[in-house]
């Protein structure tokens, strides 16, 4: 089975196609290797080298699409180095377990003057939900807010925004600032408004304090239990507090949950170290 047809299997059985969006330098890389668990896509390459990369779980496989549909096996370590004029998409393969409850797909910064936004925008009626990652010190510009006007609609709506690199903000009047305008900004927008610092989660390794302190934790689970919504839950309301409640700057994401009702998946992985989270123990639990 060519990768084509894995896709077409892949959404017939169900599993939410994930979309990391935003503009350049935004963090899309580093989330995406913090959801898989390791540095599995390259982070310094520039959005003019690198087309969307779709990752999907099974043997280690990297494949470069051209726009005709033609599939070049690439290996990962050159995968900056594929012709972007030749190439759609390339299509990644490995056993992350993140990969079991869904595809991600990282596509490239919208704002980049040197790429068309026809590269992405040829991606995105194949994805369900999306991350858009806006940095701290320039959140939610404009040009990320006309884009999301015109894509919105072609999602299934469960969508989070995440403000990455929050920690390039000094604590207190600046960052209460940046994200009450956010909040404002994107009401009704996005089921939740999560301030990260991505690379203090990406170096937490086992330390839970470390994890929850950079905001990662209350944005994990949100997003598993997120995917985890059967179909027809995909429109639900949700409450206003919980859709833009930040994440604590040093509290487990557990004080903001209150009395809640959790899917065992997500209590249990509450308890977990950060690595853990990573990788379940048992086939039927699914965890982040």
């Amino acid at each position: 089975m060519d990768m084509t047809q894995s896709d077409r299997t892949g959404a017939e059985a169900g599993k939410p196609r994930l979309a990391l969006m935003g503009e350049f330098s935004a963090g899309k890389s580093t989330l995406s290797n913090i959801l898989l668990g390791g540095r599995a896509l390259p982070m310094r390459v520039t959005a003019t080298r690198l087309p969307p990369v779709w990752v999907s779980y099974g043997p280690d496989r990297a494949v470069c699409v051209g726009h005709d549909g033609s599939e070049t096996e690439i290996a990962p370590d050159r995968l900056d180095q594929v012709d972007l004029d030749q190439t759609r998409m390339i299509r990644l393969q490995m056993e992350a377990d993140a990969l079991q409850l869904c595809d991600l797909i990282d596509m490239p910064g919208i704002s980049d003057p040197n790429m068309s936004s026809g590269v992405w925008q040829a991606l995105i009626d194949e994805v369900d939900s999306v991350v858009w990652c806006t940095h701290a010190t320039q959140a939610w510009r404009q040009s990320e807010a006309a884009t999301w006007d015109q894509i919105v609609e072609r999602t299934n709506g469960r969508n989070l925004l995440l403000i990455s690199q929050i920690d390039k903000l000094a604590a207190g009047r600046d960052r209460a600032r940046v994200l009450a305008r956010v909040r404002k900004e994107t009401a009704g927008l996005f089921r939740g408004v999560y301030p990260v610092a991505l690379l203090e989660a990406l170096n937490a390794g086992d330390d839970a304090g470390r994890w929850a302190e950079s905001g990662a934790a209350a944005f994990i689970e949100t997003l598993v239990e997120m995917l985890m919504e059967p179909p027809a839950q995909a429109e639900a309301p949700v409450e206003e507090a919980e859709a833009t409640e930040p994440a604590p700057e040093a509290t487990p994401a557990a004080a903001e949950t209150g009395d809640r009702i959790l899917p065992k998946r997500v209590k249990a992985n509450r308890a977990l170290p950060p690595r853990a989270r990573l990788q379940p123990r048992e086939k039927e639990s699914l965890l982040f």
